[in-house]
């Protein structure tokens, strides 16, 4: 019930207190008197719209407070859907400055003017002239017929149960919502995670390919270079080798007189051996090098899906391919663990 109202700068009220009693209150008085600023002013705090014209002094804002004993009004939910401090004197404050701007509060809590309203409407009914016209509402109907049949606790026991259904129904859907996103989760990781498994990588795989792939696309010019290089070695008519041996063969013959040139013609015995372990090298790898087309097209392949994969999951190597296959592998195990579980 509304235990007092306060008025401050409103229409022809600059202030004024006003204390209601238990039981019947009757404000009376000759038309002009004021009776309906005061059902004016009450209607502020039940979140009507306000307009600056009506204020008694346009250079101060309007204030009007009630004060409501609120306790057999089965509000504390309403408190604590719309996060206010519930108390069994609750006072509704609806503060309009002189440009318009309007503030609301419960309990000197701001709140917007919706719920002003919805709890001002739990607290007060204003009856006027057309009030008839609400004897074909059918929420009013249903509050005449509980309200004759007494039936307060019943209706109440009736909307917690509604409520924690609603609750439950919401939560309901929450999990529904969230196992069509870890369905579709699952999906995508499934997919992303059979791509990287089907490239059946391996941690030092692209190095080999590009290296492997560098050679296959110039094999012709390195195998001219060797072949040139092993004939200017030992097969030319000077070649390295067989200069060598020449000059070998002259430093034998005087070496007898010289241990100085023994020691040379051994160092040059040295560089022959060297210089044949370099040809057989060098022979080695031009008979393994093979210009082979559909070998480089089958690596220039295999390097391309490699960097279509880094770069998809936006990385460098393939060990960090390989590190989000296994995370993706974890993210599928717990799609399916979530799913099992609901």
């Amino acid at each position: 019930m509304l235990q007092k109202l306060t008025i401050n700068n409103y229409a022809l009220i600059d202030n004024l207190e006003i204390g209601f009693d238990s039981g019947l209150n009757i404000l009376t008085g000759e038309t002009g008197a004021g009776k309906s600023i005061i059902l004016g002013a009450l209607s502020l705090i039940l979140g009507q719209r306000a307009e600056s014209k009506y204020f008694f002094n346009q250079q101060k804002k309007c204030v009007i407070e009630g004060t409501f004993k609120i306790s057999g009004f089965h509000l504390a939910d309403f408190f604590e859907d719309n996060d206010l401090d519930y108390e069994t004197e609750t006072v509704l404050r609806r503060e309009i400055s002189a440009d318009g701007k309007s503030r609301a509060f419960v309990n000197d809590t701001p709140v917007n003017l919706t719920a002003l309203k919805q709890l001002g409407e739990k607290l007060i009914d204003i009856h006027s002239q057309h009030a008839t016209l609400e004897i074909n509402d059918p929420d009013f109907q249903l509050l005449v017929v509980d309200s004759v049949a007494r039936h307060s606790d019943l209706l109440f026991d009736y909307q917690t149960k509604f409520k924690a259904y609603k609750k439950s129904l919401s939560k309901l859907n929450q999990l529904i919502a969230e196992n069509d996103k870890g369905k579709a989760d699952l999906d995508y990781f499934q997919f992303q995670f059979d791509e990287l498994e089907k490239g059946a990588l391996v941690a030092d795989e692209q190095e080999h390919l590009e290296l492997e792939l560098n050679t296959l696309n110039n094999a012709e010019e390195i195998k001219r270079n060797l072949l040139g290089a092993n004939y200017l070695l030992q097969d030319g008519e000077a070649a390295a080798l067989t200069q060598l041996k020449e000059a070998g063969q002259a430093l034998g013959s005087i070496e007898k007189y010289n241990p100085a040139v023994a020691e040379l013609h051994q160092r040059i015995n040295s560089i022959i051996i060297e210089l044949k372990d370099i040809a057989a090298e060098i022979d080695a790898i031009e008979q393994h090098t093979f210009i082979d087309e559909a070998r480089a097209e089958e690596v220039n392949n295999r390097l391309s899906m490699i960097y279509n994969l880094q770069k998809k999951h936006r990385v460098n190597t393939i060990a960090e391919l390989l590190q989000i296959q296994e995370e993706l592998s974890d993210k599928v195990q717990q799609a399916l663990f979530g799913d099992r579980s609901h």
